[in-house]
């Protein structure tokens, strides 16, 4: 059923976006409910829970577990189904929500904020609204304007609708936004990307794998439009690949080569396009995928490669950097999306630097859903613990289960990097890989 067939609809899930799409749905004169489908019903309510049923649809979440009690019930009486997904691409429609402005968006299990970060920073001379899970904000073409920041919403698919909205309220008109939506695309996009489908991992109570539902949110994307990835083999619609040699685009040295990349008007376009200031850790295997996705975007949306800023790429505020602290270098990759798996190639890029590492690893678990795993970190610190001075791991759930002669344990990573200073030398190097709220 599509969304203006249905009057009376039962929005699922508040925490992840429900009333937003509810109130979206009232403003287009529907008779919208929202429910949470995490309480649970006293035996006395169930009966009339169960005669309240009367929807002509049901909106919920794609990682919804299908075992809750308003789930089963509702397909039990036979009432069809939406996605919160499916339901932002309606409303978005039904809205004209984007008629002048062109929409990315990006999903995937790694590297979607850093993907985005950079699509903006390629973008000059345009007025960029993005959204990622690290900030929202409207940048201006006229550089003279300071960018307005907007309040932090998270990636749930609702928040894109929440963000037009406030930026409509501001009276702002985006040339080109840019959403990190977390667990597939909408479809509102003329260009649609996949940054990854590794580190996979359940959803909807164990029932789903999140990667099987980014690849099939790839069905809510038109003919006409893009979908940008990194080599999937079962892409219905006109897709532009990155990474290797033999995909539509790559980034060698300083440079990006593109060969029968396909815009949105169409044509296929080939050649290459020098950077001119390219920050040295930008370039290095970390955010090599992301800068190859992120050019690869840009130019799918039709922007000619001569009006790509090339001047000033560099590395992503709250992700990868690199800096200096009291006389020590400090690789700073603590952020929500940091893997234990990135420390191979850290560890070897610091290396080149110093032969005295200090590693910080672990988590603030107050500030992260998706936590790091003690036998994984474990493993860390058994293979590799030869090669640091010290192992600062954070997170007070990590004491007495990983023990190391050079192991050391800190309730928060401010703790940790004061002591990993207190305990370096000038010229040392510190790793920083903790997951965080960045």
């Amino acid at each position: 059923m599509e969304l203006k067939e249905a009057d009376k609809i039962l929005v699922l899930d508040p925490i992840h976006g429900a009333e937003v799409i509810a109130e979206e749905l009232k403003g287009l004169g529907k008779d919208a409910e929202v429910f949470n489908p995490y309480q649970t019903l006293r035996k006395l309510d169930q009966q009339t829970f169960k005669k309240s049923l009367n929807y002509d649809l049901v909106i919920a979440p794609v990682h919804l577990n299908p075992n809750f009690e308003i789930v089963t019930e509702a397909l039990r009486t036979g009432i069809p189904f939406m996605s919160h997904h499916e339901a932002v691409k309606e409303i978005a429609v039904l809205k004209d929500l984007f008629a002048d402005t062109k929409v990315v968006e990006v999903t995937g299990t790694v590297k979607k904020t850093a993907v985005c970060e950079l699509i903006c920073q390629l973008l000059k001379n345009k007025n960029v609204l993005s959204h990622t899970s690290s900030t929202t904000r409207f940048k201006f073409a006229n550089e003279e304007r300071k960018e307005i920041i907007f309040p932090k919403l998270s990636g749930t698919p609702a928040n894109v609708l929440k963000v037009m909205s406030i930026a409509k309220e501001r009276s702002l008109n985006p040339d080109v936004a840019v959403f990190e939506v977390s667990l597939g695309l909408t479809g509102i996009g003329d260009v649609g990307v996949i940054t990854s489908l590794k580190e996979d991992y359940k959803i909807a109570g164990g029932a789903k794998e999140a990667s099987a539902v980014k690849k099939a949110s790839i069905k809510n994307y038109e003919d006409n439009s893009i979908v940008v990835h990194p080599g999937l083999s079962d892409v219905n619609v006109g897709g532009n690949t990155y990474g290797d040699k033999d995909k539509n685009l790559w980034v060698e040295e300083n440079k990006v080569i593109f060969n029968g990349l396909r815009v949105i008007n169409g044509d296929f376009v080939s050649g290459e396009i020098a950077f001119k200031s390219f920050d040295t850790y930008i370039g290095g295997e970390y955010y090599r995928n992301s800068l190859e996705a992120a050019c690869c975007t840009v130019l799918s949306l039709g922007i000619p490669p001569e009006e790509v800023n090339t001047e000033d790429i560099s590395v992503v505020e709250g992700r990868m950097k690199l800096e200096k602290i009291k006389g020590r270098v400090l690789i700073d990759n603590s952020n929500s999306g940091t893997k234990l798996k990135f420390l191979a190639e850290i560890t070897e890029d610091a290396r080149r630097i110093s032969e005295k590492m200090i590693l910080i690893v672990g988590e603030e678990s107050q500030y992260v859903c998706e936590g790091v795993n003690v036998d994984e970190l474990k493993k860390v610190v058994e293979n590799r613990a030869d090669e640091f001075i010290e192992i600062i791991i954070v997170g007070e759930g990590f004491q007495g289960k990983i023990e190391g002669e050079n192991v050391f344990f800190s309730a928060g990573l401010d703790t940790a990097l004061e002591k990993a200073i207190n305990d370096s030398e000038e010229g040392s190097v510190i790793i920083s890989n903790v997951k965080t709220w960045r």
